[in-house]
């Protein structure tokens, strides 16, 4: 408005007009008093005459109040950099009683541009209350959570602390301390301990206490098993385990007795497992004491569809695990994924689940949800509008998840609202009537990224685009927007089934130097940092510049000497640079067609290429796939030393070391696929 506040402690007599901040003798006077009931983040907004009292529990209560205040009036914090503060000379209160108790007491996300400051202090006037895991303070000697209420305090990051607690135990780790699996006892970052040990049980309680010590206001501390499958195999494991027909029967009989002991020696206190991959299952009998919280992980399951409608082998599963963990456990926290963690610039079709989801974790028993999104890449597809959906709705789970999306498309993108509306609805559209998997790992072959959906997805986006300025905040917007199709055009490249639906709708050529370019302006502008977890972009655009440059030069897509005067339409060719994930791989190499090549150096399941149905092949149809390849032998090298595939269950084809000695490209590297299926990876 312009005016000014001038901001005291209160010395006498209120005004005529203030604004009471805080529970105390002021607001008392005005017939707010104090409530136990608000807990850490509820509040109370109420005008009393011309007076305003917004006032909540310690330490968050009124700070949310007061975000929550601004926000009534029309302030939007969209991003951690870009926010909305209207202009109104004159400011009108309606008469307010507003008492608002958030029904999930831990809130949280793990987003890369969340870890700033200007991220902490988004997620408070967000009242997201978790601030992932960690205050910055504790980290960069920045200011951190506690000067924003501080944050929802435990020890750990949920789940994976094992070795940690014993390491921090400061006893002996010895070999027999560890998992046995065939036959062996795990070591280093792929062992778990022996739950049924007693050296292990006392360390853990040990460590567990010294967690404790270090951090006295925590609210539990997290024991819970390392991220890989080497659970104990041992005969006293193993026998818990097949008692209670879960691999949970080891992890809640140890958590249980480590909370025992550990709330004899400090009454009052707790601790949190996991119900995580191998132990997600309930067990049988065993219930969790009421210091034991459960987080529970969802990891294999599909986000395009809502796991309430259990419509997949993988999201039934997962129901019929929260219900029985629901009934069982005093707290359940969640660990909810979102995001593609193997192609950041995709577009993702997971957000008309992202409420649903929420609230169905709630709806069993959830007292929290930690939201794990894209933290190693920044500005990845559609990144602002997930996080700003999932703190609205953490709040207030009653949320109508489609009427959050369309309050921030328009928004934070202006008169290009609409349109982009109408590409969300495009990209989603898919899941509303087909069944397909939709994990935290999404790779081209997914049916909402078919030439079809591609290029009806353009259309509102090219339409967005006209409707704002291209040097104001929304045109940059508006263009990190079409990412996602300007990721998969430049990814299936010319000549490609999808470049040429999107050219035939748009009744235009597409060039690709074009498309480069406006990837290249994005990843700069918005701060795109990675490709994919972990890698960084900048390797992928270089490539993509170049083979550009080259496609123009030659008049269409870059091909090897094999396939110089082909017929366009006889075949696909898919470079290095365009296969699934792994850019690790991708490497400059001398004689390559666009002059870079999958580079394998070692054992082991290295590049996949997942092959899409209207793009790669017509289902039905028989083909011949072709590996173009040469090796580096050392001298007198024989036996097998490369082969590739179809997987599932198609042919494979085993390379002699012989057949590569001469250090030339080879292409007779062939398997056939007959009668192709609806999905298939080679």
């Amino acid at each position: 408005s312009g005016a000014e506040f001038p901001v005291r402690v209160s010395e006498g007599a209120l005004p005529d007009r203030a604004i009471v901040l805080g529970f105390g003798r002021e607001a008392e006077a005005l017939g707010v008093k104090a409530d136990e009931k608000l807990g850490t983040d509820g509040y109370v907004i109420r005008t009393v005459g011309d007076r305003l009292v917004i006032a909540g529990g310690r330490p968050r209560g009124t700070l949310y109040g007061v975000y929550s205040f601004l926000h009534s009036l029309g302030v939007r914090w969209w991003t951690p950099t870009e926010s909305f503060v209207p202009d109104q000379k004159t400011v009108v209160v309606p008469d307010t009683d507003l008492r608002q108790i958030p029904r999930l007491e831990y809130r949280d996300l793990m987003f890369n541009e969340l870890w700033s400051p200007a991220g902490k202090l988004w997620m408070a006037r967000n009242r997201v209350n978790g601030m992932t895991w960690e205050s910055l303070g504790e980290k960069t000697g920045q200011p951190g959570p506690d000067k924003l209420g501080d944050r929802y305090r435990f020890v750990g990051n949920l789940v994976h602390s094992y070795l940690r607690l014993l390491q921090k135990s400061g006893m002996p780790i010895t070999e027999d301390m560890m998992s046995l699996v065939n036959g062996k006892r795990t070591s280093g970052e792929s062992s778990q301990p022996c739950l049924s040990n007693e050296k292990v049980f006392e360390a853990m309680v040990r460590g567990v206490l010294k967690s404790f010590e270090e951090v006295p206001d925590a609210g539990f501390v997290v024991v819970g098993q390392m991220d890989n499958g080497n659970y104990c195999r041992c005969p006293d494991c193993a026998a818990i385990d097949e008692a209670e027909e879960s691999h949970a029967g080891q992890v809640i009989r140890f958590a249980n007795r480590v909370a025992e002991a550990v709330e004899k020696a400090r009454p009052g206190s707790a601790i949190s497992t996991a119900a995580y991959g191998w132990s997600r299952k309930p067990p049988k009998s065993l219930k969790p004491r009421d210091n034991v919280y459960i987080t529970l992980c969802p990891i294999e399951c599909d986000f395009a569809h809502p796991l309430a409608d259990g419509s997949s082998p993988e999201n039934l599963a997962f129901k019929e695990d929260i219900e029985g963990w629901s009934k069982i456990a005093r707290k359940l926290i969640i660990w909810h994924y979102v995001g593609n963690r193997d192609h950041y610039l995709q577009p993702n079709a997971e957000l008309e689940t992202l409420v649903p989801n929420l609230r169905f974790f709630a709806e069993h028993g959830a007292a929290g949800i930690f939201n794990q999104g894209t933290h190693l890449g920044s500005a990845t597809d559609m990144t602002m509008l997930k996080q700003w959906v999932l703190a609205r709705a953490m709040w207030d789970l009653e949320a109508d998840g489609r009427a959050l999306i369309e309050e921030f498309c328009r928004g934070y993108y202006g008169p290009a609202g609409e349109d982009v509306l109408k590409y969300i609805d495009v990209i989603h559209a898919p899941a509303r009537t087909e069944r397909f998997h939709n994990g935290r790992r999404v790779h081209l072959a997914i049916p909402y990224l078919r030439p079809d959906v591609l290029a009806e997805a353009i259309i509102p986006l090219r339409a967005a685009a006209a409707k704002v300025a291209a040097d104001s905040d929304f045109g940059r917007r508006v263009r990190h927007a079409s990412m996602g199709v300007w990721y998969v055009l430049a990814k299936r490249g010319p000549g490609s089934a999808t470049w040429k639906a999107v050219e035939a709708k748009l009744g235009e050529k597409l060039d690709l130097t074009v498309i480069a370019g406006n990837l290249a302006r994005v990843v700069k502008e918005s701060g795109v940092n990675a490709i994919c977890d972990p890698h960084p972009v900048a390797p992928w655009l270089e490539w993509l510049s170049a083979y550009a440059a080259k496609a123009q030069e030659l008049g269409g897509p870059v091909l090897p000497p094999e396939l110089q005067g082909a017929p366009p339409g006889s075949f696909r060719l898919v470079q290095a640079n365009q296969l699934d994930m792994t850019p690790s791989f991708w490497k400059p190499v001398p004689g390559a067609s666009d002059g870079y090549a999958a580079v394998i150096t070692g054992p082991g399941w290295h590049t996949t290429y997942h092959l899409s149905p209207g793009e790669d092949f017509s289902v039905g149809k028989s083909y011949t796939l072709y590996v173009r390849v040469r090796g580096e032998m050392k001298d007198n090298a024989t036996g097998p030393a490369w082969e590739f595939g179809i997987h599932p269950g198609g042919a494979t084809v085993r390379v002699e070391a012989e057949k590569l000695a001469d250090g030339q490209w080879h292409d007779e590297v062939r398997v056939e696929l007959q009668d192709c299926a609806q999905a298939v990876t080679a």
